[in-house]
């Protein structure tokens, strides 16, 4: 394998890592432009946006974008998120040329007629009404919502009435200021050549700078424990989210550590929380922790959900689980899954060009020049214990914030009543 890392002229950058030994190529255009840099107003923009570009380009229709790389054996997709927007493919590598130029002519070409955008506001407004359904997405987005400031706690689907409200000019002026050149990323991994780079290179400096670029953010979680209850008739189970402040991705001590902290903690069926909670004492279906990090700041969350009659034991068992390891520290056994889990998820994911993609590209957009493999591999393995139980202490003693979905009919509940969550 060999990297590369370019930083054109126009602010634009090109990274990619080569692997020969596969006949696949995963490419993709990113913008570092997401729903944090959206006005309230237009909230939900940059997501449109997103959906708008595949109705189709200056030169090709919305069955020219896809079906040249779906004929192949290839995938074309698109995700929004709060920081950036991503267009990505993989093909065989005999065809990585052509999907460059389809997914560079997605990004700089858009029609943005008026039909097609019509259509697509009716698609997301399904969308954001599927996600109103769905309970973990409902929890998580009014969590954030309240939780975070708010540029970072608006939905990236955008509001109903905000994504209904939008008008072409709205579309066309944020596209226009902010899917420029120095917010463009092109990265690429598989088996692919120098002209694919240099194809691309030549692409990206045709494209305009803006002096006035994005600047990267990061979120501000709320200092004051926030209590966030919503009532719903539909519901039969209690869905709860715990969330606290954590690392950002430039402060590598506390990341480091932090993240070998929810590994052992939340992450597969080995972890605390599946092992003890669901496995030994059978009171949920789903638990996991999640850690969400941007440049300067991060949030810690724990989600699960049981019966009503369950609620009062599983937070007594959450706070029994996290009082012991801010007291006791980690054993031996658990913080050995947490850094070889760790290290062997990103050894893992070198075997698939799409995966290696996403891990460097993440951190490309929210922190520039990402580190390489062997040094990740390297900041893992120097990690000791008291770097873990150090982290622990340091994030998740205190108070925390709690979101609570919960069944329409009244439930009699200590917790309930409290109206409250500290470690």
């Amino acid at each position: 394998m060999s990297n590369q890392y370019i930083e054109l002229p126009n602010g634009a950058v090109i990274i990619g890592e080569r692997k020969q030994e596969t006949r696949t190529v995963s490419m993709a255009f990113a913008m570092k432009v997401g729903s944090a840099d959206e006005d309230d107003v237009i909230s939900g923009v940059s997501h449109f946006i997103e959906h708008a570009l595949f109705k189709g380009t200056l030169r090709r229709n919305a069955f020219e974008i896809k079906e040249p790389i779906e004929r192949i054996g290839g995938s074309l997709n698109a995700y929004t998120g709060r920081v950036s927007t991503v267009y990505y493919a993989k093909v065989p590598d005999t065809y990585a040329l052509e999907a460059m130029e389809i997914l560079f002519d997605l990004i700089t070409s858009p029609r943005f007629d008026e039909a097609s955008l019509d259509l697509e506001r009716g698609v997301i407004l399904e969308e954001i009404a599927s996600a109103e359904d769905d309970p973990y997405d409902r929890i998580y987005d009014m969590t954030i919502e309240k939780v975070w400031d708010r540029d970072f706690g608006r939905p990236i689907l955008g509001y109903h009435n905000t994504v209904q409200g939008l008008q072409r000019n709205n579309v066309a002026d944020f596209y226009g200021h902010t899917y420029v050149a120095n917010n463009a990323v092109f990265a690429v991994s598989g088996n692919y050549g120098t002209d694919l780079l240099k194809n691309a290179g030549e692409k990206l400096l045709s494209m305009k700078k803006n002096e006035s670029t994005i600047t990267p953010k990061s979120p501000v979680i709320s200092k004051d424990p926030l209590w966030i209850v919503e009532k719903r008739k539909d519901l039969q189970q209690v869905h709860i989210l715990l969330t606290r402040d954590a690392p950002g991705r430039r402060c590598k001590d506390d990341f480091d550590a932090f993240k070998i902290f929810n590994t052992l903690f939340g992450s597969g069926m080995s972890s605390i929380l599946f092992h003890n909670i669901r496995e030994e004492l059978g009171m949920v279906y789903n638990i996991n922790s999640e850690f969400v990090s941007y440049a300067d700041s991060g949030a810690f969350m724990i989600n699960a959900t049981t019966s009503p009659k369950n609620l009062d034991n599983l937070v007594d068992s959450l706070k029994k689980e996290m009082g012991t390891l801010i007291n006791r520290g980690v054993t031996e056994a658990q913080f050995t899954y947490g850094k070889e889990r760790a290290r062997g998820k990103l050894l893992m994911s070198t075997e698939g060009t799409l995966l290696t993609l996403s891990r460097f590209l993440d951190d490309v957009v929210i922190c520039g020049k990402p580190d390489s493999l062997d040094d990740l591999i390297t900041r893992i393995d120097r990690l000791t214990i008291d770097d873990v139980n150090a982290s622990i202490k340091k994030y998740i003693a205190g108070k925390w914030n709690v979101s609570l979905l919960l069944p329409e009919k009244k439930q009699q509940s200590r917790f309930l009543s409290e109206a409250s969550f500290k470690i």
